[in-house]
């Protein structure tokens, strides 16, 4: 899953829906009350996700990354 940054695949996992569209959408409903920084985050992974077909994102699999310290 190269595509994705470690930061992009744990906002996904937040927001993660059955399908592309509905990822896309929770992410950009909750951009209004998110700092600047996760909000760019979240512009980013949202664009990223919009390339992918809904088979790509089905296929995909997000696992929350766990805190390596």
């Amino acid at each position: 899953m190269g595509q994705f940054t470690f930061e992009e695949i744990n906002l996904i996992c937040c927001y993660r829906k059955k399908t592309r569209i509905d990822t896309v959408a929770a992410i950009t409903a909750a951009m209004p009350y998110m700092e600047t920084e996760i909000h760019e985050l979240a512009e980013r992974t949202a664009e990223k996700l919009k390339k992918l077909t809904e088979e790509e994102f089905a296929g995909l699999v997000f696992l929350p990354a766990e805190d390596m310290e």
